[in-house]
């Protein structure tokens, strides 16, 4: 339980197993491409071949590979949360799936298919030869915080030669998923020596249930080079800054002005790494601002001895959030924190000099750092509904308006399986009884087209409660329709994040490692609306219900709305059609393709409420 209101709950990543033996609680991959939308996606190419040295440590505020180096063709991941025991902040991650959301082949379950590639523009060698000891080195990782590749899998390098033909010239399987492992292969075969050399690093994947995660890092070209020099002489911030919170990751600032203190970490924490052959005094500073007003809240300064090869975390003076004005209870506070070090080598790389860390304070309640690394879902019983709880708590009377909740994408599509939220009082652990305090029914999964992002339930009616602690549960129904529906799981975070599961009747403490992206929404109570209104005055009906080119909406209460807003959703939750209704007029369907969709009316406060709706083709 919060006592008082939080807690640090430090469990072992396990699966939970009952006494049949039977798991309930599981990890699974990410099902999805982070490149859904590629509409951030450049390809230019640059008008002549590139010359030596090629280097690249991903270290870049952009999902998309650097176009001045490469050619995108199967897009891999530039991020700094799916690896572990990083080099440098930044590593390309490869996975299986395409940017619709499946393998890029699927002919044969249990084969060998080719993901994500990564292939370098144009490179001119023409002027080199054998003797000039040209090498291509760079760092790679299996699994990481992602999921493991089957030891069947391979990571696989080609060259190109002057035929316009790829030749492989080296691979690796999935044999170690903890540390990156340095690659060094020398050019020595003189068909590789021309002026549109280019090198590609590519990923063999087993299709079957898992995805197959990996991840790449300092990628170096030059000649005069040894096969054993794969040291990168450089000074490198490396994962994420810790959070300034000490539980939460986000929470709102009237909240947090109640007893900043206990919410506090003791100091500002970033993660540094001496990768090069010296043992060193490495100097660092870390400079705090509000984003809203630019005000200065916290500078700091330090160094430190490293060892060679040796990351370890730096701590700076807290800035002096707790001191910043609250003069918008319900406005967002944004803080932007950035460590820099000093570098140390000579022509070292400088872009992962800096690493950025921004704590958020909003309308809702976050243990998640925002990034999902693995999904999490429950094994349901045939006859027994499945429930997820979320322990949070309110540190001052409030109003909790909806969840906010990461669906990853899934093979094949779980946008039908119907769940419900509720928010609960208590849950039957530690003596307590469930005392539910409201519910909504008959939820659909909403994907949205960009990783990572949230889908907002807003409840028809906001829920006002006291301070204390309280619980996000949401339920999969029994009978088999709603089993195995995934949630998006930070995998950065230790221990289970407060969070509670129940598939016997039975609430159990969960033993898998990481933040469940299922998030509060609160704030002031919301104005009522026409919609809101119209829904508890009796609901409405779509007609005709199968239809094919126009349908009506009739409100079948005494209240009707002058106009309204709408959407209307597929069945892989994207919106197809959307817009504003004056009571009375007709919406065209005739441009959908049949089949089955979701109706929903939106108010001005983001309420929704839904019908399904029936499209037919002429031939029916």
């Amino acid at each position: 339980m919060l006592k008082p209101f939080f807690i640090f709950n430090i469990v072992l990543g396990l699966l939970f197993f009952s006494l049949n033996g039977t798991a309930q609680e599981f990890e699974a991959a990410l099902y999805h491409d982070f490149h859904f939308n590629k509409s951030g996606q450049s390809t230019a190419q640059k008008p002549t071949a590139l010359g030596l040295p090629f280097f690249d440590d991903f270290t870049t505020s952009n999902t998309y590979p650097d176009p001045s180096k490469w050619v995108d063709n199967r897009s891999v991941y530039i991020n700094n949360t799916m690896a572990t025991g990083l080099k440098s902040r930044g590593v390309a991650t490869f996975d299986a799936y395409n940017s619709i959301q499946i393998p890029y082949d699927t002919t044969f379950a249990n084969a060998s298919i080719l993901g994500d590639s990564l292939v370098s523009l144009a490179i001119d060698l023409s002027n080199y030869t054998p003797s000039d000891s040209v090498i291509l080195s760079f760092f790679y990782q299996a699994k990481g915080l992602g999921y493991a590749p089957k030891p069947q899998d391979s990571l696989i390098v080609y060259f190109l030669k002057n035929n316009s033909i790829w030749q492989r010239v080296w691979s690796a399987n999935a044999d170690d998923f903890t540390d990156f492992t340095a690659a060094s292969i020398a050019i020595t075969d003189t068909n590789f020596f021309h002026d549109q050399f280019q090198f590609k690093i590519a990923t063999k994947a087993t299709f079957g249930i898992s995805n197959s995660h990996w991840h790449l890092d300092y990628v170096l070209l030059n000649n005069q080079r040894s096969v054993v020099d794969t040291f990168i002489s450089d000074v490198a911030f490396t994962r994420q800054p810790r959070n300034l919170l000490n539980d939460f990751t986000a929470m709102p600032f009237r909240h947090f002005k109640t007893q900043p203190s206990a919410f506090l970490q003791n100091s500002a924490e970033a993660y540094l790494r001496n990768n090069g052959f010296s043992i060193t005094s490495l100097e660092y500073n870390m400079q705090s601002v509000a984003m809203n007003t630019g005000q200065v809240i916290g500078q700091a300064n330090g160094n430190s001895i490293f060892s060679v090869d040796e990351e370890k975390p730096i701590h700076l003076s807290m800035p002096a959030i707790e001191n910043y004005p609250l003069t918008d209870p319900n406005g967002n506070y944004t803080f932007k924190t950035t460590f820099s070090a000093t570098p140390f080598y000579l022509n070292e790389p400088s872009a992962n000099d800096t690493i950025v860390q921004y704590q958020v304070f909003d309308n809702y309640f976050a243990y998640d750092d925002g990034t999902a690394e693995q999904s999490y879902f429950l094994n349901l019983f045939p006859n027994a509904p499945g429930h997820i709880a979320v322990e949070y708590a309110l540190y001052m009377p409030d109003t909790i308006r909806g969840v906010a909740i990461n669906f990853p994408r899934t093979v094949p599509s779980s946008s039908m399986k119907e769940f419900s939220l509720a928010i609960y009082k208590s849950i039957a652990v530690d003596g307590q009884q469930d005392d539910i305090v409201y519910q909504e029914n008959f939820l659909l999964p909403i994907y949205q087209e960009e990783a990572n992002a949230f889908s907002n339930y807003i409840f028809e009616t906001p829920v006002v409660m006291n301070e204390g602690v309280y619980y996000v549960v949401l339920t999969q129904a029994a009978g088999g329709m709603s089993d195995s529906l995934y949630i998006g799981l930070d995998k950065n975070r230790t221990g289970a994040n407060h969070r509670y599961f129940n598939v016997e009747g039975i609430w159990q403490s969960s033993l898998l490692d990481g933040a469940l992206m299922m998030r509060p929404l609160v704030g002031k109570a919301l104005p009522p609306s026409q919609i809101e209104e119209v829904v508890q005055d009796n609901d409405f009906v779509i007609y005709p219900n199968p239809a094919q080119e126009l349908i009506n909406i009739q409100f079948k209460g005494s209240k009707k709305p002058l106009n309204y807003h709408f959407e209307l959703v597929n069945l892989e939750g994207k919106i197809v059609k959307k817009g504003f209704q004056t009571w009375g007029s007709s919406i065209d369907i005739s441009q959908l393709v049949p089949g089955i969709y979701h109706l929903r009316l939106v108010d001005n406060a983001g309420r929704k409420v839904s019908k399904k709706l029936i499209k037919y083709s002429e031939k029916n």
